[in-house]
């Protein structure tokens, strides 16, 4: 009897083995975050900047999308991720949007083993999508940069700011999140960028 029910213990292990190997796994959704194309200035000053640390808060920088889904509770979304991790991701958008907009006339990506006149170190203290019942789907993006000043004889700051934005969606997709990323991403730039200059 003891053999018997091992036997058929197995063979309901077998099938139910054989059922879930016939599934496919599911694949996560990636994305990453395109900021609106920005404008060149007419005449960006000569100094380089540094794309220097970029950090987001724990809560937030696994490639997971984040949702929050009451005044308590987040909830992660693993089959909807970013490509990379946020810090990084963030840090190459930005410094694209800002080598094309100024006002410095080069920047420098991270990594790149090159010394610049500025550093912009930054922040992401918020990026979720607040999609809590009774209130319009939004994405929230908030950060705070600091600008460095290298050509003294000390590093100084020349400008810390604190910039956020929440954006309404369309829907609750992850796909309306991240294009709400870009534009709130484009927005805070936007805002960032004509107090960022040198002469400050």
């Amino acid at each position: 009897m003891i053999a018997l029910r091992l036997a058929a213990t197995a063979l309901v292990a077998i099938t139910l083995g054989g059922c879930s190997l016939g599934k496919p796994t599911p694949q996560p959704k990636t994305y990453v975050i395109e900021p609106p194309v920005a404008g060149q200035p007419a005449k960006p000053y000569p100094q380089a900047l540094q794309i220097g640390k970029f950090r987001v808060a724990p809560e937030f920088s696994g490639r997971a999308l984040v949702y929050r889904v009451d005044d308590v509770r987040y909830a992660a979304d693993y089959y909807s991720a970013f490509l990379a991790e946020p810090q990084s991701l963030l840090a190459g958008r930005i410094a694209d949007w800002l080598d094309r907009a100024g006002p410095f006339q080069t920047v420098i990506h991270p990594g790149s083993g090159l010394s610049a006149s500025f550093v912009l170190d930054a922040v992401f203290t918020e990026l979720y999508g607040d999609f809590r019942p009774g209130r319009a789907p939004s994405a929230v993006m908030t950060a705070h940069f600091t600008l460095l000043d290298l050509t003294g004889v000390t590093p100084r700051i020349t400008l810390e700011k604190t910039i956020g934005r929440r954006i309404p969606l369309a829907g609750t997709t992850p796909d309306d999140l991240v294009r709400g990323y870009g534009i709130a991403l484009g927005e805070i730039l936007s805002e960032l960028a004509p107090q960022m200059s040198p002469k400050n």
